[in-house]
């Protein structure tokens, strides 16, 4: 995986429109409600007095921005970075399959 890869982009995709589609349709809300049928009055007037579907829409625009600035970080502005010697550039990782087989245990020990 080079660095300029985004891990996991259908989970972090999937995630973040699950968590839009849930607070434009109130889903927290109805949660909340359920979850204190049988409460005190107590319980049921503090659970139910916070805007949990504001909540979740807060939190699911934040993750999405999050998002957002993972793909311009690693798709243009680190890139550029390492171009213009701002930011120093990662290692590359070798991968060694058959080459790593053919040598010997001295060899791969000076590895």
């Amino acid at each position: 995986m080079h660095s300029t890869d985004i891990s996991m982009p259908m989970a972090k995709a999937t995630s973040a429109l699950t968590l839009a589609t849930a607070a434009q349709t109130d889903v927290a809300d109805k949660i909340a409600q359920a979850a204190t049928v049988n409460s005190s009055f107590e319980t049921w007037f503090w659970v139910n007095s916070i805007p949990w579907g504001t909540i979740a829409s807060i939190v699911a625009a934040l993750y999405t921005v999050l998002l957002i600035c993972e793909w311009f970080w690693k798709k243009l502005w680190r890139p550029a970075f390492e171009r213009w010697g701002w930011v120093k550039p990662r290692k590359t990782r070798i991968v060694l399959f058959e080459d790593y087989q053919k040598m010997t245990e001295t060899q791969r020990a000076e590895l």
